[in-house]
């Protein structure tokens, strides 16, 4: 909810200061048209968001500005599955997660890709049926974030790994399924559909530091640009938001974003 104040000046003149509140929408636009209108990753290089569709085998990973214009698409194009899940930038390559037999075993496979769509390497991990399929990846500035899960557990893990594959560190997620994970000021923000749908951040060690009902209810994918949160929703039309996370990262005594100045 919009929060209002008005302050009076020696010259009667009334200045309303509008503040956006947790989870509130600040714009949306329709996700790029695909195969599947299935949007499950978003992640940012500069000024420009990158949303990547499930199925990505010659198209569906676009390239927009932030009020949604297409700038190029490429696809992911792969030797086994072409549907993926997750899309991440580490600041030179995008990175999403394939689920792959390897001999009589199933690994998630993340696989990274220059921005022009060409294979550059990567790594398996989560072997399966031990473990769920991954459906996040994310990138803190140095490490790459997915949210995984034994069959044995009821919650899924946070982890990091290196990105040669090195498993590095985990903390247990709040939400009963995760559909969704981002990174953001040492937090991880995801999607959950039990409880849910909401959006929920995790402090790295588990603790839930804010959460609010998904935009479109529902969260189909989680990506930051530096301030903002954006996500995508899970319905036909499918759209992205950016969203406000209001005082989450600020110092305790902080109301929130100033967002803008009416007079």
């Amino acid at each position: 909810m919009k929060r209002f104040i008005l302050i009076s000046t020696p010259a009667v003149l009334f200045t309303a200061i509008a503040y956006a509140g947790m989870g509130d929408v600040l714009t949306s636009w329709p996700a790029p048209p695909s195969t599947f209108n299935r949007v499950n990753g978003i992640t940012f290089e500069g000024n420009y968001v990158w949303v990547k569709d499930r199925v990505c085998e010659t198209g569906g990973v676009v390239k927009c500005t932030k009020s949604g214009s297409i700038v190029k698409e490429i696809g992911f194009p792969y030797h086994y599955w072409n549907d993926s899940y997750g899309l991440a930038f580490d600041g030179t390559y995008l990175w999403t997660i394939f689920h792959q037999p390897v001999g009589a075993m199933l690994f998630d496979h993340y696989v990274k890709y220059t921005t022009n769509g060409s294979e550059a390497g990567g790594f398996v991990a989560h072997p399966l049926p031990a473990y769920y399929r991954s459906l996040s990846v994310s990138w803190d500035g140095q490490y790459l974030w997915t949210d995984e899960r034994r069959y044995s557990q009821e919650r899924p893990d946070a982890s990091k790994y290196t990105t040669t594959g090195t498993f590095v560190a985990s903390f247990a997620m709040p939400a009963y399924v995760a559909t969704a994970a981002g990174y953001y000021h040492n937090q991880l923000w995801h999607g959950g559909l039990t409880p849910g749908p909401y959006i929920y951040g995790s402090g790295i060690g588990g603790q839930v530091v804010a959460s609010f009902p998904a935009p479109g209810g529902s969260c189909y994918a989680v990506g930051f640009d530096g301030e903002y949160l954006w996500t995508a929703d899970r319905n036909t039309p499918q759209y992205i938001y950016k969203v406000d996370i209001d005082v989450v990262g600020l110092n305790p005594g902080s109301f929130g974003k100033i967002k803008g100045l009416y007079r």
